[in-house]
Formats: C-alpha cells, sequence, structure tokens
C-alpha cells in the first residue's frame, strides 16, 4: 500500500497550490516533483508523529501521506528559495536567501514567525519603498 502512495502521481497536489493563487505552470511544477528522489521512511515519521502525547493510534497511510506532503514542500521552498537566489545575484541558497523567500512568499507565511522572531512585519517594511 505504501508503494502506490508514493508512486501516486502528484497531481492532486498541483492543482490545490495552483488554485493558491501560483503562477506556475502543471509542466514545472511536475518536473519539479518528478526530481524528488529521497523520501521520509513511514516508520520514521510514524515515530516522530506518536512523540506527541495527543496522538494515538496511526493509519498505516498517514505516515506515507505525511512524509510525501513534507517532500513537497521542501522541493517548493528550495524552488522558491533558487528563484530569489538568482534575483539577488546569488549562486548560493543561504540563511538571507531562505529568510526572504518566506517573507516573499504568502504560502510560508506560517513560518515568519520561527524565521523573523515576531512576525516579520518589520522586515517586511525595510524593503518596501517609502514614498515621500
Amino acid at each position: 500500500m505504501e508503494e502506490q502512495l508514493l508512486k501516486r502521481e502528484p497531481q492532486e497536489v498541483i492543482q490545490p497550490i495552483e488554485s493558491a493563487g501560483s503562477a506556475k505552470s502543471d509542466a514545472e511544477l511536475q518536473e519539479m516533483f518528478d526530481k524528488i528522489k529521497t523520501h521520509f521512511p513511514p516508520a520514521k515519521v510514524k515515530k516522530i508523529m506518536q512523540t506527541d502525547e495527543d496522538i494515538g493510534k496511526v493509519s498505516q497511510a498517514t505516515p506515507v501521506i505525511a512524509g510525501r506532503s513534507l517532500e513537497f514542500f521542501i522541493a517548493l521552498l528550495v524552488k522558491r528559495s533558487s528563484d530569489v537566489a538568482k534575483q539577488m545575484g546569488c549562486k548560493r541558497i543561504s540563511g538571507e536567501v531562505m529568510k526572504k523567500t518566506i517573507l516573499k512568499d504568502e504560502r510560508f507565511d506560517f513560518l515568519r514567525e520561527n524565521v523573523c522572531g515576531e512576525t516579520g512585519e518589520e522586515e517586511e517594511q525595510d524593503d518596501s519603498p517609502v514614498d515621500e
């Protein structure tokens, strides 16, 4: 069953991403997801999930789906960070590049508190042009 879920086409994931206002085409997202060669072991994901006291039994498919979702999330973050690095003229994705990516892209707004301290609003205001 795990093999079937891992080999499933990411088409179901691509559609919600596009409906969130993404300008990327199906081909670009499909290519990005096809490059993922490593997978999170479901047994490890299940173990991590069960470290939370509120989580009881976990169905067999849940760790597989959670691991695959994590892979797609990381691939998207790396792709967006790569785009930002290219715009900045950098050849590497540094912590500063990832920070700018998280501040720029609304899909990563839930990370702003962890990356920037409070809400990241101060950083956004510094980057915006001042009208005088």
